[in-house]
């Protein structure tokens, strides 16, 4: 694509973002310098307020890499060890068995399970009020681990939420004042602070809005008094201060930047392209450094690129696609770069790969071979077609999260987030009767998230419903295993066969167990 046609995409893009819609803000510096700087749509609909450079945007996740910061701000101080366990500092939580240290938070290594998936399973409703110290709460009650800390990568929110906790007790100030004293004030990042209690007025803030299927606006309620995973507050020319010091470190020392932006490895040495609220990856052909973020309304993007000297930070308060955005962007100002090529899958390859596979975590995968194309058949209401690539590889999502086939007719996707490998098992779906899902009737209870769940059966269904949350279908998956929208259920039998619990595996949840109660 040459510049000019960059270019054009990019103002197609931004066309939709008119005053009567959520807005965007955007910023590129290349060498320092503004390159490109643009604000649209509106911040407070309500209340006529149109995006613009003093626009403070909750940012999501890309407050991670903050939280990790203070936390190697305080190893550097001595008063943090980044490898010892974290209930030297958090005594409260349970003994797993095995180690899970300071870093593990900070790299996702640690097998904690998620926060958020955590609350769906347990029915609260996350547009209400999520405290920080319920988040804390629920961590602490958890007995078990996703696996062993150090084994393997899977990103969890509630990692940092305790490491933020780490970095209050170990400081001994509020996590948001050593944040503000420690990090924003010498950067002169004046418009920046994490927002961690709901009930406070912000000057100047974007709320949170959802377009709907006819494309009237809604609002999309972000009630968060939490931090650590999330809650910062800022706008791109603050953010962007932080940029300019990662690529080159004039505040803070070389070392701590330098650490800053080393990716994590796990126990046996295997390297991840994740570290410290960072990954490294490869956008539209350049080496980046990037995170992005998305909370109700909120998205966010923060991409620079080391060789062009460059950052590209994009910001919506209204469910906008930053990462395509934030990629036109880079095409536009850092010249286009060139995507991998498709290509035509090669003889009977798409009917060989259609069928039904399982992994450790969430629902099984369903592949189908429509009119000579592979679809995945549970990627949303509109099927998601496979894209091959020379070097043999398929996709769904994008070209970082690329398939491939094992001789014995397995999948192996690799994780765009973390870059490691996760295996899909080929299998047969079950085909229970009504006869076979009778026994499966009955009240099944977690501790761990103090919810009970009802398992009812109909018409072929297994029907789970809680007094908190909205009933969820599951069809048969394996054997003695079901899915539903976003879990997978495995069913739990004593050495007769009966039934005695199951458990539950969610994207960034495994293995959560729920005992029979009746």
């Amino acid at each position: 694509m040459s510049n000019a046609s960059a270019d054009e995409r990019l103002a197609q893009l931004l066309t939709p973002f008119t005053p009567d819609k959520p807005g965007l803000a955007l910023l590129v510096t290349i060498g320092g310098e503004t390159a490109f700087e643009q604000y649209l749509g509106g911040a407070d609909l309500e209340h006529g307020a149109a995006v613009n450079a003093a626009t403070r945007f909750h940012v999501a996740s890309v407050s991670k890499q903050f939280t990790a910061f203070a936390a190697i701000l305080e190893s550097a101080a001595g008063r943090l060890d980044l490898d010892a366990d974290i209930r030297r500092y958090l005594p409260e939580l349970a003994d797993y068995g095995a180690v899970v240290t300071v870093s593990d938070l900070a790299h996702h290594t640690g097998g904690v399970r998620d926060q958020w998936e955590l609350m769906i399973l347990s029915g609260t409703p996350i547009d209400g009020l999520i405290r920080q110290s319920a988040i804390v709460a629920m961590a602490a009650a958890q007995k078990g681990l996703n696996f062993p800390p150090g084994t393997d990568f899977r990103y969890s929110n509630a990692g940092y939420s305790l490491l933020a906790e780490i970095v209050a007790r170990t400081s001994g100030k509020p996590f948001a004042a050593y944040l503000t004293d420690s990090v924003f004030e010498p950067l002169v990042m004046a418009d920046t602070l994490v927002y961690g209690d709901a009930s406070k007025t912000v000057h100047g803030r974007a709320m949170s809005y959802a377009l709907g299927a006819g494309g009237e606006v809604k609002l999309a309620r972000l009630n968060y008094s939490n931090y650590g995973a999330t809650s910062l507050h800022t706008t791109p020319r603050d953010l962007a201060k932080w940029a300019r010091e990662l690529l080159h470190p004039s505040v803070f020392g070389r070392d701590v930047i330098a650490r800053m932006t080393t990716p994590g490895r796990l126990r046996d040495g295997t390297p991840l392209n994740y570290g410290f609220g960072i990954m490294q990856d490869v956008l539209g052909g350049r080496p980046a450094l990037t995170h992005g973020g998305a909370d109700a309304g909120f998205r966010a993007a923060f991409n620079l690129f080391p060789a062009d000297d460059a950052s590209v930070i994009a910001f919506s308060n209204g469910q906008a696609d930053v990462g395509v955005i934030a990629q036109a962007l880079a095409d536009a100002c850092l010249g286009a770069a060139k995507a991998p090529e498709p290509t035509t899958p090669e003889g009977d390859r798409v009917a060989k790969l259609q069928g039904y596979y399982v992994s450790d975590w969430g629902p099984g995968l369903d592949l189908e071979a429509r009119d000579g194309k592979l679809v995945r058949a549970a990627g949303g209401p509109t099927p998601l077609e496979a894209k091959f690539l020379t070097n043999g590889e398929f996709y769904f999502f994008a070209p970082s999260n690329g398939m491939s086939e094992r001789p014995n007719g397995d999948l192996v996707e690799r994780q765009g987030v973390g870059g490691l490998q996760l295996v899909y098992r080929r299998t047969d779906r079950a085909t229970p009767t009504a006869a076979d899902l009778q026994p499966l009737v009955g009240r099944y209870r977690s501790d761990e998230i103090d919810t009970t769940y009802t398992l009812a059966v109909a018409s072929g269904e297994i029907i789970l419903s809680s007094l908190r949350s909205s009933p969820i279908k599951l069809v048969p998956a394996d054997k003695d295993s079901f899915d539903g929208p976003w879990l997978r259920l495995t069913v739990a039998r004593d050495a007769g066969g009966a039934p005695t619990g199951f458990t539950v595996s969610t994207g960034r949840v495994r293995s959560l167990a729920f005992q029979r109660i009746d």
